[in-house]
């Protein structure tokens, strides 16, 4: 059986394919990981609110040191015309100490463009190891939440549907085209420009007495991360509480945030992805792993460091690594012609998903062409849309995985 007529057999029993194990040490703070959140927020600004977001933001480890780590913030903005243009100003630094790494019980949430690039005390895309330590060794541990003044209400109905994947966002114009809804412009704006940040202090008590799978893209493997699950209640005032839950990856050296719920706020590692030779494992591998895949009776192989902007055809600068790795895999290929294929989730029209497939099919292609110097015959282009999941579309994670670019040979008839 290919490796399309076993996912589409996995779909049919309305499962997806069996997650594999990766030690949670391989996941090592390597210069040029990309980690790929899928943030769900109801942010009230200027006194009005909007709750829908499915779009991808990527955090990249620029630089990991005796002072500490150093990543740069991408927000990958709903895709329309006027988004793409501000798009460049949706990246941000941030550094967290390395005393914080080892002994902060702070985390900030979410971020803004007049944030400081160092919240000292504080960590952002993990937690301590005193505070991972505390958890495994007694518990429970204080902690301290950073969210914005803007994040209202509670995870009751907002956060049932954001972990549901099914959030109802109101009427938006973009839905005359076929395309998923957007927060209005200027309420995502006043957000990014920054409010005070509210502290909420509590206790942290573990859920479960050992660890628990959190399903992540690692280097386009379906993987099974052990994380530490914990909860609890939190206050900013005595009127001004919230609920937060908590999954930290059990690795002392880095306790990556996996998912967090805030009130009506959440966000979900759907995707981690390192460099060549980065890491251990399953998920490990490079061009040569893309050239067996490519060469097996499957015919095709999935492209996991490929980024655009949410609902675009941008490509985004972080996927530079991956296109230079295709290139020398296109290159080396005895195949006289190789296709980029697009494949989208089920959020809009069929028609719509159609056309974005193809595009960013398109872009990949011709960045490979035009930067990669790959002959223009040697590749063509082709959309599928939603025609062609190989995960289930009810989930965050699932539509993460079906958002995905392939390189396909001519594949023999079985």
């Amino acid at each position: 059986m290919t490796g399309r007529l076993a996912a589409a057999a996995w779909l049919a029993l309305g499962a997806v394919a069996p997650a594999l194990a990766l030690d949670a040490t391989d996941v090592k703070p390597l210069p040029g990981l990309v980690i790929t959140n899928t943030v769900f927020a109801s942010v009230v600004a200027g006194g009005k609110g909007f709750g829908y977001m499915d779009t991808e933001d990527h955090f990249t480890l620029l630089t990991s040191g005796a002072d500490g780590l150093g990543y740069q913030i991408r927000m990958s903005a709903p895709g329309n015309e006027k988004v793409e243009e501000l798009a460049r100003r949706l990246k941000w630094p941030r550094h967290v100490r390395h005393e914080d790494l080892e002994e902060s019980s702070r985390m900030t949430l979410l971020y803004s463009s007049n944030d400081p690039e160092n919240y000292g005390g504080q960590t952002f895309a993990e937690t301590s190891r005193k505070v991972l330590t505390g958890l495994k060794s007694g518990g429970e541990t204080p902690f301290v939440f950073g969210p914005y003044a803007g994040i209202k209400g509670d995870a009751g109905a907002l956060g049932a549907l954001a972990q549901a994947g099914n959030s109802k966002p109101a009427p938006d114009p973009a839905a005359a085209s076929g395309a998923p809804p957007v927060p209005n412009l200027g309420q995502l704006f006043n957000m990014l420009l920054g409010s005070a940040r509210h502290y909420y202090r509590g206790t942290l008590h573990r859920v479960e007495p050992a660890d628990v799978p959190v399903s992540v893209l690692v280097n386009g493997v379906r993987m099974n991360l052990p994380a530490v699950h914990a909860a609890g209640t939190f206050s900013f005032t005595p009127e001004e509480t919230a609920k937060a839950e908590v999954w930290w990856l059990d690795n002392p050296d880095w306790p990556v945030t996996l998912h967090w719920i805030f009130g009506p706020a959440s966000s979900l590692v759907t995707r981690i992805d390192w460099p060549t030779g980065g890491g251990g494992g399953a998920a490990a591998g490079g061009g040569g792993a893309m050239a067996s895949q490519l060469a097996s009776k499957s015919c095709h192989v999935e492209l996991h460091g490929i980024y655009f902007n949410s609902g675009s055809a941008v490509l985004l600068e972080e996927s530079e690594p991956m296109l230079k790795q295709v290139a020398g895999v296109v290159k080396a290929s005895p195949e006289a012609t190789l296709t980029i294929e697009g494949h989208t989730d089920n959020l809009g029209s069929g028609e719509y998903n159609q056309k974005l497939s193809e595009q960013r099919a398109a872009a990949v292609r011709d960045a490979l062409v035009n930067r990669y110097g790959i002959a223009p015959g040697r590749l063509s282009a082709k959309g599928y849309g939603l025609t062609r999941p190989v995960e289930t579309n009810a989930t965050f994670e699932g539509r993460a995985r079906n958002r995905r670019v392939e390189l396909a040979r001519p594949c023999p008839t079985q």
